[in-house]
């Protein structure tokens, strides 16, 4: 929606397979005054296949739709135009993960790279970088507090609901994976990629 709102002549498509982040983007892009120029697709990002090829792809924080950073760049950065742009944000690790990180992740140390690792991987696939953006602690901080504290406020805020407690505990187990885990472990980029 940002970059609609900075292109008053352009169009965009947004793809997820949840009908409740899609009505949320309906809502904010009629709000916006954006919802004649967004059209929503409830589908599997990576079948979706679009009527042309977008100057602009955004892949931000969802590259597990695409099966990783890898399927990101080739099944996303196939609609994009021959000059276009491919932005992808995606986590690295910023210092060796440590037993507590992969645990409270779930991952191997091989589920991520260094962030020297990701541009090979770019540029191998195709792409380079014309800018990048790592997220500082305090913008990955406010990222997650706002993660937590938005599940953590609907279940105090909807104690009756029968999701109630389950939400309290997933936002309460969250919070501890990230704060006795993964915190200033694992980072993340935002790559802004042509093709090579």
């Amino acid at each position: 929606m940002q970059a609609l709102a900075h292109y008053p002549d352009g169009h965009a498509d947004g793809v997820d397979l949840s009908p409740y982040a899609l009505e949320r983007a309906a809502e904010a892009a009629t709000e916006r005054g954006l919802a004649d120029r967004l059209t929503l697709h409830e589908r599997d990002a990576r079948s979706y296949v679009p009527d042309g090829d977008y100057d602009l792809v955004l892949c931000v924080g969802s590259t597990h739709a695409f099966g990783g950073f890898g399927g990101t760049l080739d099944l996303a950065g196939r609609h994009v135009n021959p000059d276009g742009v491919l932005m992808v944000g995606e986590g690295f690790w910023q210092v060796p993960p440590t037993p507590e990180a992969l645990a409270a992740l779930g991952a191997k140390p091989d589920d991520h790279t260094d962030l020297a690792g990701l541009v090979a991987a770019a540029e191998r696939a195709g792409w380079t970088p014309v800018y990048a953006h790592v997220s500082d602690s305090a913008e990955w901080d406010d990222y997650e507090w706002s993660w937590v504290g938005s599940l953590t406020e609907w279940a105090l805020d909807n104690p009756g609901h029968p999701d109630s407690a389950g939400t309290l505990t997933a936002a309460r187990e969250h919070r501890d994976q990230w704060l006795r885990g993964y915190r200033n472990t694992l980072g993340f980029v935002t790559f802004v990629l042509r093709r090579i």
